[in-house]
């Protein structure tokens, strides 16, 4: 990676936009089980804290764009580096949308999937932890950035596993189609957090690649 004072700064953006995006997924995550509580208040306290977060963090995306595209960085270096804060910042965005989701239309999810959910939840956590640490170490040690995309990569199949797991549960239980449906989509919002980072551990390879060859 380049060094100098322009791409320290960048750097620094980047781990700014990190801690932001981190503050949506916890602030996320606590709203879930507020909800999962029957807490609404909270749970809608929370689900706008998340919103403030994901807004913090796209203000910060846009001065790394702006640092970049001023040319703080090689050439070659620019997009790697767009497209990887773009992919960080759907996280946040995806965490947003649960909530958007799931409060407003006050889903009514069985207790019976609850496990479940928190487990799903849970995972997401461990996967932005993780690729909290590539992002960081893509900076400093690719071999080791690259071994967090492989914990990426395993936890995104537990949670495609949770997901399957739910949906099977939900369909096998004495509820009318409608209330069922409902609930599935939510779970399919739900792990898009994890999707989105597996996107994200794809580019995190392809640029470690790129810059190996």
């Amino acid at each position: 990676m380049p060094i100098g004072r322009s791409w320290r700064r960048v750097e620094e953006l980047i781990s700014e936009h990190l801690r932001q995006v981190a503050e949506a997924i916890d602030a996320f995550a606590q709203a879930i089980d507020a909800y999962l509580a029957g807490d609404l208040s909270r749970a809608e306290e929370l689900a706008l804290a998340t919103h403030k977060a994901e807004g913090r963090a796209d203000d910060v995306r846009r001065k790394v764009e702006a640092e970049i595209l001023r040319g703080a960085l090689l050439a070659g270096s620019r997009r790697d580096i767009l497209e990887i804060i773009e992919e960080t910042d759907k996280l946040a965005n995806a965490a947003e949308a649960t909530l958007d989701y799931l409060i407003p239309q006050r889903v009514d999810i069985p207790p019976q999937l609850t496990d479940l959910i928190k487990s799903i939840v849970k995972r997401s956590q461990d996967i932005f932890a993780e690729v909290n640490q590539a992002l960081h170490l893509l900076f400093s040690d690719m071999g080791q950035a690259l071994e967090k995309t492989r914990h990426i990569e395993e936890l995104e199949s537990q949670v495609d596993h949770l997901e399957r797991e739910a949906i099977e549960k939900l369909f096998g239980m004495d509820l009318d189609l409608a209330h069922k449906l409902h609930v599935r989509d939510f779970i399919g919002i739900l792990v898009e957090i994890s999707d989105r980072a597996e996107d994200l551990s794809d580019r995190i390879e392809i640029m470690v690649a790129q810059r190996r060859t």
